[in-house]
């Protein structure tokens, strides 16, 4: 049987109020039937008292003249009431004078001591009382103050008993139905307190059973209920807000890019976020049955109690480690170990940062600040060595000219010009490392680049080298044009076709192809392409493959294991990744040792049309007899330009310094200016160049330097100048660009 205690509270709220009627309806009813018992008690009491003082009266005269007779006629007149038993005159000296019974009319005969009728009765005097079902009632009978008799009566009880009974009944009656109507009442009313609770109870429900801290209870009232349904929904608030934060802080945790590790006393993991199972490779489940001496090889079972100390002293401290993955490989990670105390207990709570890409970001700045640093040392040397080689090169083809064909000086001399071009390709390689500023304005198509090649001497020598190497073509017919260097780009199929040719010794095949790609995402690989529209130049070969260690320094400058004497420069693969940076390409390489190698190139396309090549260049078309200076701090250079440009028919003028040249113009005007760039002690061609035309806004020049393109270079271009020249300078060269800028239109 369910308890009181445990019952509905609307149960509860119904039996307390229907109770609580019960009890007071029951005090109510059970005062009023006592009251009702007492009241009737006096009012009989007092009716026979008032009936005998009547009767007293009536019956002086009888007991005064001793005549019973007219005593017991005023006495037969209690028969109109019912409930009286006897009526009875007593003389003074208590003798009976007459009598009524209600039972038997007649006289009473018996003698009546007066002083049983009342208790404590003395004499003759008033008095009253209930006893055994009946109402004795006495009145003395005075006459001028003197008492002659005493009237007694007697009453039964019953009429008095049956009156209390209907009133018990009555007061049943009420107390039933109203018990009925105060649970109707309360079963009804009881819902204005219970309905609040049971509503917040089962919105307590729900919140348990859901964990939802979004719900509500609905307030009702705006008393003592309405506040605890407010302070209901207000924690409910506190702990919707505190369950945000916390699964914010988890979330963030589950989805860190950091690695999280807790690790109790004993070095066992004791929680592992995502992150920690994605570079690791494990199921949490398998991490968290593993110790931190599993993941890092620094740590041992036998060390492990130091390193808890040590993260104990610390509290918090950094430091780099590697970790052991699920496949034995080791990762570089960066970790920050904090030592923690929660609810009682000590952790080491570890966030591990994977660096592998730093790492690597890191190596390629060192190998970039390296090569960086090699290139300014080569471009340093290339710009000295241009000087000295424009004799060189540019001297025999002056001599050349003059020279008859039978002349036995010409062969040695066609010698010193070839080895001198030799050097200047050198240099110009070693400009091209050093990446100052190679010129990709031209438009050009890699077909173009890979065809002109198989057409040269250079592939010719190459194939003497290596007969048993077959080469192979698949070049796109609709491959889309790129913007460039063709010089440049003629070296890199250059280079990348021989080192293919040398990683064959005992023959194979080297493939060339080329080929049109949209790259929609970024591509991982030996560089990270990004997403565009390329042309790919592809060069494979079935050779000997590329070593790990190699691969990391095949684009080193001076790094060859080529045979010396052939191609061992060691500047080959270097100028290719310098040339592709300068086009803001990318690469990609595949190889495996003894597999062989694939390099492919990745060059964003232009939509512009390739311009038509020009014809073979004619000497005579070239001739004229405008007025020249030619401005260089370096004196062969002076002399030589000169010189070509009086062979063509030129007025030639030459001055050492900007200053000088500044100084020349301003007393007679020149049609072209040959002007160096960089000239020490001094100012430089741009800002001689800008000065001249303070003087002569419209005049016409054109810039020489032994370095590669430069932002003076272009600025000085932008200003007016109208072609660039490089250093050493060739007949052909230096002659085109005077005769263009000396016909271009201002």
């Amino acid at each position: 049987m369910i308890k009181f205690k445990d019952k509905s509270i609307k149960y509860k709220l119904t039996a307390i109020i229907t109770m609580t009627s019960t009890i007071a309806l029951l005090f109510a009813s059970s005062a009023f039937l006592i009251a009702e018992f007492a009241l009737s008690r006096r009012s009989m009491e007092k009716e026979l008292s008032i009936l005998a003082e009547v009767i007293g009266t009536n019956c002086s005269a009888a007991l005064l003249f001793d005549d019973r007779d007219s005593a017991v006629e005023t006495l037969s007149a209690v028969k109109a009431v019912p409930h009286i038993i006897s009526a009875t005159v007593y003389k003074k000296d208590g003798r009976p004078f007459a009598g009524y019974n209600a039972v038997r009319t007649g006289h009473t005969i018996a003698r009546v001591d007066l002083r049983s009728v009342e208790p404590g009765y003395r004499g003759p005097e008033n008095g009253y009382r209930f006893y055994n079902g009946y109402l004795d009632v006495c009145r003395e009978i005075v006459l001028d103050s003197e008492i002659i008799g005493v009237v007694h009566l007697k009453s039964g009880l019953k009429e008095l008993y049956a009156r209390l009974m209907w009133h018990g009944i009555f007061c049943g009656i009420i107390t039933s139905v109203s018990l009925i109507l105060a649970y109707f009442i309360s079963s009804r009313l009881q819902g204005m307190f219970s309905k609040p609770i049971l509503h917040l109870a089962r919105t307590m429900g729900e919140v348990s059973a859901v964990r939802d801290y979004t719900l509500r209870a609905n307030k009702f009232c705006d008393d003592e209920l309405g506040d605890l349904i407010d302070g209901f929904n207000d924690m409910l608030e506190q702990i919707r807000q505190r369950d945000e934060k916390l699964k914010l802080t988890q979330f963030s945790i589950e989805h860190s890019g950091d690695a999280a590790f807790w690790i109790s006393r004993g070095g066992r993991f004791f929680y592992v976020n995502n992150e920690a199972c994605s570079y690791l490779g494990y199921s949490c489940e398998e991490l968290l049955a593993m110790r931190m001496a599993d993941i890092d090889p620094e740590i041992t079972e036998k060390n492990w109690p130091v390193f808890w100390e040590t993260s104990k002293q610390r509290k918090s401290h950094t430091a780099e480690a590697r970790h052991r993955r699920k496949d034995n490989s080791l990762v570089p990670v960066e970790i920050a170990n904090n030592f923690l105390e929660f609810q009682g207990n000590e952790y080491v709570c570890v966030f591990a940062r994977n660096i592998e890409d730093r790492k690597r970001m890191e190596a390629q700045l060192q190998k970039a600040e390296k090569m960086e640093a090699i290139g300014t040392l080569a471009a340093g040397v290339a710009h000295d060595l241009n000087n000295i080689l424009s004799g060189v090169v540019s001297y025999p083809e002056l001599l050349l000219m003059d020279m008859p064909e039978d002349s036995i000086f010409k062969e040695p001399i066609l010698k010193i010009q070839k080895s001198g071009q030799k050097a200047a390709a050198i240099v110009q390689d070693m400009l091209t490392l050093a990446r100052r500023g190679v010129a990709i304005a031209d438009i050009v198509n890699l077909n173009d680049m890979v065809s002109d090649y198989f057409r040269s001497t250079e592939y010719e020598k190459l194939k003497s080298f290596h007969p048993k190497v077959r080469f192979k073509t698949d070049l796109a017919e609709d491959l889309l044009n790129i913007s460039g260097s063709p010089v440049h780009l003629s070296k890199t199929v250059m280079n990348l076709i021989s080192n293919a040719a040398e990683a064959m010794p005992a023959g194979g095949e080297v493939s060339i192809r080329t080929a049109n790609r949209y790259v929609d995402h970024p591509i991982s690989g030996y560089d990270t392409v990004s997403e565009g529209e390329y042309a790919v130049l592809n060069v494979a070969d079935t050779g000997i493959g590329i070593s790990v260690d190699d691969l990391e320094k095949i684009f080193e400058p001076f790094y060859t294991k080529k045979v010396m004497g052939r191609s061992g420069t060691g500047l080959g693969m270097s100028v290719v990744w310098a040339t592709l940076k300068d086009h803001r390409g990318y690469i990609d390489i595949h190889t495996a040792e003894g597999a062989g190698t694939q390099f492919a190139l990745y060059f964003p396309v232009t939509r512009q049309a390739l311009e038509k090549r020009e014809a073979r260049f004619v000497l005579e078309r070239f001739t004229g007899c405008e007025k020249i200076l030619v401005v260089d701090d370096v004196r062969v250079q002076r002399e030589i330009a000169s010189r070509m440009l009086i062979k063509m028919g030129y007025d030639v003028r030459s001055v050492p310094s900007g200053e000088m040249a500044i100084e020349y113009v301003k007393e007679a005007p020149v049609d072209l200016l040959v002007l160096d760039m960089i000239m020490e002690p001094g100012i430089d061609g741009l800002a001689t160049y800008r000065r001249i035309l303070d003087i002569w806004p419209r005049q016409k020049a054109i810039i020489a330097s032994g370095f590669s393109e430069t932002d003076r270079v272009r600025e000085a271009l932008r200003l007016g100048a109208g072609a660039y020249v490089k250093k050493p300078y060739t007949l052909e060269n230096i002659v085109k660009a005077v005769r263009y800028e000396l016909d271009r239109q201002a």
